[in-house]
């Protein structure tokens, strides 16, 4: 069954992409994950695919916040043949091969709110954005590894962001699988000077030097998660994230703590 693979490889296709653009590590979920992960099947039937769900995730305030903050997730994705659609945003598997896919994908970059965190009184906020993208995922039986770049589209002065990831994968037996590998971020100047840099005008406000922050890698992180299919249509998902802010990130006087976590847990029901 084409779901198959794609439920075991949901979760290793969503890690790379953050819930909230702040890439505080890894992503709850995101859309890539259904359709890409269909390369195990080499599925290339028109057909509808659908799959919904919900948990819970804990994740900190802000980028550098050494608060966490424990809030419910949702996940809803709807696909046909090489297009998807979900609360991540909507794009297109453009090539399709055995054990590679590449595509297109639009979604919504969220910002920051000073109100978040006291530590951000005075930075004001990043409003949200739409971001355009482009993503590679290649797999074989024991390892996933995806390239995504994203780019600020609206105006709101998110940059480009680009993320490798590689996962490696294994069963015990049919129900229950694991995954674990690395990642890392990369940002331009304008992504870390936005989220990590510190305008005089900013300065006078908030009390934090003044500091400018150039291009470079922002996030290095570790994944491990597991997954266990407890009934035909349902998957139980699990992970945990450490990352490390490096550069600039880890140098900005905005950042409390350099190592971030982030942990979810959810559940996720196929429609067949």
């Amino acid at each position: 069954m084409p779901w198959k693979n794609t439920a075991f490889s949901l979760v290793f296709l969503a890690l790379a992409i953050p819930a909230r653009a702040q890439d505080v590590g890894a992503g709850v979920f995101d859309e890539y994950g259904p359709n890409s992960a269909e390369m195990f099947e080499r599925d290339t039937e028109w057909r509808w695919r659908f799959a919904l769900g919900g948990g819970l995730a804990a994740d900190p305030n802000f980028q550098g916040s050494d608060k966490y903050r424990v809030h419910p997730t949702l996940f809803i994705f709807a696909g046909y043949g090489p297009f998807f659609i979900g609360f991540g945003g909507a794009g297109v598997n453009f090539y399709r091969a055995p054990g590679l896919r590449v595509g297109a994908i639009i979604s919504l970059g969220q910002g920051r709110d000073e109100s978040t965190d006291a530590r951000l009184t005075g930075l004001g906020n990043v409003d949200r954005t739409v971001l355009a993208g482009l993503f590679a995922v290649h797999a074989t039986r024991g390892l996933l590894t995806r390239v995504v770049t994203q780019t600020d589209v609206g105006g709101e002065h998110h940059g480009t962001l680009v993320r490798l990831d590689a996962f490696g994968r294994f069963r015990t037996g049919e129900r229950v699988g694991f995954f674990a590998g690395p990642g890392l971020t990369w940002g331009n100047s304008q992504y870390n000077q936005t989220f990590f840099g510190v305008t005089d005008e900013q300065s006078a406000r908030s009390g934090f030097p003044a500091f400018s922050a150039g291009s470079g890698i922002s996030n290095a992180r570790f994944t491990v998660g597991t997954n266990y299919r407890f009934a035909p249509n349902w998957r139980l998902f699990g992970g945990l994230t450490a990352s490390r802010l490096v550069g600039d990130a880890a140098a900005s006087p905005i950042t409390e703590e350099k190592n971030q976590y982030r942990a979810f847990v959810s559940a996720i029901y196929l429609f067949r």
